[in-house]
């Protein structure tokens, strides 16, 4: 099973390929149908790249996340959190029709992320636990609530930008012709911010407490703070000052745009340059 499994995989990392050429190619020319093509492949992409982890669980008995006997390039968190996104912004295209364009500033990305599984050969994020330490239910929600705030992070991630590109494009004035790319309105926009921001700092929560439970259970080689801990604590304080920055300051449109910009990107750098250890 495992040569199916690369198959589909590298079909996908094809497929991710593909659906960034689109949208790049639809918001540089501006045609007005491109995002609903782009998405259509993200979504069939996902669709695949599903498949693919569907498979490893059913032969692995785990997770794709890596650590100790790594299968194969899919069987890293980079690829399984591309899937995470992707799965977030088609669902999010599939809602509201209007924001397929946003999958222009998360595919780049998505496909970063496929690629990163590619080059790197042995990911240490769950080789550092104890053996039976995916078994723990406690370990499971850690990972999924933090793989899954990091998927809607990137959708705030791609509304604020979306969000300051049509902001200053209203400012000078340059309104796009008729039949030309278009983004959504600011209030959508900010709307989506909001909503992905608010979601992802739940499960960023979730993701800090039943890590911690699990770590304070013994389920974990210490408790001490460890660079990717204290940068994870750094980026959820971010979020959290920037969430009550919203509320008790007035902090909408650009600067929650720029809040979700920086945070992601931390979020990013986290995940590629800290190791656990």
């Amino acid at each position: 099973m495992t040569g199916t499994i690369q198959l589909f995989f590298f079909a996908c990392v094809l497929g991710y390929g593909v659906v960034a050429a689109l949208y790049a190619l639809g918001y540089t020319l501006g045609r007005g149908n491109a995002p609903t093509w782009a998405w259509r492949a993200l979504a069939a992409t996902a669709a695949v790249h599903g498949l693919v982890l569907l498979l490893h669980v059913v032969e692995v008995g785990r997770l794709p996340l890596g650590g100790g006997e790594t299968i194969g390039a899919w069987d890293h968190p980079f690829p399984t959190l591309a899937w995470l996104l992707a799965v977030v912004a088609a669902g999010a295209g599939l809602v509201r029709p209007a924001t397929r364009i946003l999958g222009a500033f998360v595919a780049p990305i998505i496909f970063g992320l496929v690629l990163g599984g590619l080059l790197v050969a042995d990911p240490d994020d769950v080789s550092t636990l104890l053996p039976d330490a995916m078994a723990s239910a406690w370990i499971r929600l850690h990972t999924l609530s933090i793989y899954v705030s990091v998927a809607l992070f990137a959708l705030a991630f791609g509304s604020g930008v979306a969000y300051l590109s049509q902001d200053r494009a209203l400012r000078k004035k340059r309104l796009p012709a008729q039949g030309r790319l278009r983004l959504p309105p600011l209030g959508v926009l900010d709307s989506i911010n909001h909503w992905g921001f608010a979601a992802g700092l739940i499960g960023l929560s979730i993701g800090i407490a039943t890590g911690t439970f699990f770590a304070i259970s013994g389920g974990a080689t210490g408790v001490d703070l460890r660079p990717k801990v204290v940068a994870t604590l750094g980026l959820w304080m971010l979020y959290a000052l920037g969430w009550q920055a919203r509320f008790m300051l007035g902090w909408g449109g650009r600067k929650a745009a720029w809040v979700a910009i920086v945070g992601f990107v931390g979020l990013i750098a986290s995940a590629v340059g800290i190791g656990h250890a």
